[in-house]
């Protein structure tokens, strides 16, 4: 699968659905609306995102060998293999030290913390609850129960003999048969979540796990520990020390987290970790305690990048998708992708760069190989194409590790309003896509409006207040009256300029009978009941004053209805109060 036609496929469609909701007659303020779409202004160009190796520390099986993790780790955690990072991690947690890792996505955090207990468990078999591992979701406990069925099964299916490692998840969705079992015998690993949690401790049928967690938790572990902040953060930290201050033995606190900290040298990271880690924990950490991650380079590399004469040759001779893993690995523009886009080489260890526009990648191969940007591109979309097709391969073969695996990030924008200022010569009039309260660097500061659009007829309506003799913008949301202020000298509603807009000498055929009264002898007039909803007719200038009589310093005319509408007079359709239908929200963009 092509990523970059995949990609180009959902933005057309999207792009063609935002399309269908637009009808803007103005032919000013469509030209501008159309042309900030052809720019991507609601969906700019992609992130480009690599998922760099990880350097390898041996297989579970080798290091066990050595001693440092159980004997039957390697029956649990059959063919494979711990990187740098885990490895590191462990040794923390198997000798009773607290620690964090911060690894990126696919770095294999969760097996730090479950690597430290099972070796805990095995080497020192205890009853009650032993570990603790909360998850700000429910649907990853979900997962990590699938996992750990998994590592059960490896082990019985490795020495015929059942797991001696209980493991139950408690969330408040199991049925009762489960839960009431896991009251009555607790687990030895307690997979929940935070507030379950805080419900353990004081329900009264949960007592028996609640006592179990006191007598025996060795490890208390948050799984994605940026994800609480602010008074959730608060909420978590208080939790931590109440545990800890119940609890008989010294709880080995963990967390894992890929993105607290990006900024910085590693060293500083660590040192701003290890700070938000005693907060949160109540208890010193240190940066040795902070576990990064280690990276390393998976395709082939000499120590320079590939020249320009070099790109140039590959990027002529194009890509073969179907060509063998051996030959991606010492392909010249894949080596440059990795070393030049993925990586980043500092005084310290590799670094992972932050992710770039997919064009901005195209103009850096530009510019390094000195062939056109079209030309890169292609080049670009069919090396990812290959790199996937390799990984696929390497996955089907049972491989746990891939060749440069990436990522396309695509961000959609939400729609918003279309702002005009109140001139209605072309000349003068200031469109704009952007928020705000007054036209960019104008001297007079005059007032931009948020524009929506008839869907019938596509006329623009202005948002617009009557207030002490100024109409003042608001935003569409803000249509109610009741929202006036508390000396009734504001009005919301909409100014439709133009003043053929509304006659009302021959309009009045539009309205409902609902509207109008006939007279006996006479001809048919509006109900007074329903006159404060007729548009009415003011003049004003580009600075937003205006009265209802015309006078000379007012050259502008509109007509302002007030909000809800109940008719569209430019269309002459009428609508139920309060719907405003047809002049949605979606038919602006910004």
């Amino acid at each position: 699968m092509n990523v970059f036609d995949t990609h180009e496929k959902i933005i057309a469609d999207y792009a063609s659905y935002i399309k269908s909701f637009i009808n803007i007659a103005d032919p000013a303020i469509g030209n501008k609306v159309d042309s900030a779409l052809a720019e991507g202004k609601l969906w700019p160009d992609p992130l480009l995102q690599f998922n760099p190796a990880y350097e390898q520390a041996g297989t579970v099986k080798d290091i066990a060998g050595t001693g440092e993790l159980h004997r039957s780790m390697p029956d649990i955690f059959k063919g494979y293999s711990l990187y740098r990072h885990q490895l590191e991690a462990i040794r923390h947690g198997a000798s009773g030290r607290d620690f964090i890792v911060t690894s990126g996505t696919g770095s294999g955090k969760s097996l730090t913390y479950i690597g430290s207990i099972f070796h805990r468990l095995l080497t020192e078999p205890s009853l009650g609850v032993s570990a603790i591992v909360v998850y700000p979701m429910n649907a990853l406990i979900n997962s990590q129960t699938n996992e750990f069925n998994t590592y059960r099964k490896n082990y019985e299916d490795a020495t015929g003999r059942s797991f001696p490692i209980t493991v139950g998840q408690y969330t408040g969705q199991e049925k009762s048969g489960p839960r009431a079992e896991m009251q009555e015998n607790p687990p030895q690993i307690l997979l929940t979540n935070y507030m379950m949690l805080e419900l353990l401790l004081t329900r009264l049928q949960e007592r028996k796990i609640r006592d179990a967690i006191y007598d025996n938790l060795r490890f208390l572990v948050f799984d994605e520990l940026h994800t609480y902040r602010g008074r959730q953060g608060s909420d978590v930290a208080l939790l931590i020390r109440r545990i800890r201050a119940q609890c008989k033995r010294d709880v080995v606190c963990i967390g894992t987290s890929a993105t607290m900290v990006s900024v910085g040298t590693i060293e500083a990271q660590r040192e701003e970790v290890a700070k938000v880690a005693t907060s949160m924990f109540g208890k010193r950490f240190t940066a040795a305690q902070i576990v990064p991650e280690t990276l390393t380079r998976s395709l082939a590399y000499s120590g320079h990048l590939p020249d320009r004469a070099e790109l140039a040759r590959t990027i002529a001779a194009g890509i073969d998708i179907g060509a063998a893993e051996s030959e991606l690995r010492t392909n010249p523009v894949a080596i440059w992708l990795e070393n030049s886009i993925a990586l980043e080489e500092t005084e310290g260890p590799l670094r992972r760069r932050t992710p770039l526009r997919v064009g901005a990648v195209v103009a850096a191969l530009s510019e390094a190989s000195g062939q056109s940007e079209p030309q890169c591109k292609r080049v670009l979309a069919d090396l990812l194409l290959w790199i996937s097709t390799v990984n696929q391969s390497l996955m089907k073969k049972g491989s746990r590790y891939t060749l440069l695996p990436f990522k396309l990030h695509q961000f959609i924008a939400q729609t918003g309003s279309v702002y005009t200022t109140l001139d209605q010569d072309e000349s003068r009039r200031f469109i704009t896509l952007e928020p705000g309260i007054y036209k960019q660097d104008d001297e007079n500061k005059k007032l931009i409006y948020p524009n929506v659009f008839s869907r019938a007829t596509g006329h623009p309506f202005l948002c617009v207040s009557l207030a002490n003799g100024h109409l003042e913008p608001r935003e569409f949301r803000a249509s109610s009256n009741e929202e006036d202020d508390e000396a009734g000298q504001k009005k919301n509603g909409y100014l439709i300029v133009g003043e053929e807009v509304w006659s009302p000498e021959t309009d009045l055929q539009d309205l409902p009978e609902a509207w109008l009264r006939r007279p006996k002898n006479g001809p048919v007039v509006p109900d007074s009941k329903k006159a404060a909803r007729f548009p009415h007719k003011l003049w004003f200038d580009e600075y937003g004053s205006y009265s209802e009589a015309p006078k000379p310093a007012l050259p502008l005319c509109g007509w302002f209805m007030t909000a809800p509408l109940l008719f569209d007079p430019t269309g002459g359709i009428v609508f139920d109060l309060g719907s405003e239908s047809s002049i949605p929200p979606s038919a602006s963009v910004s």
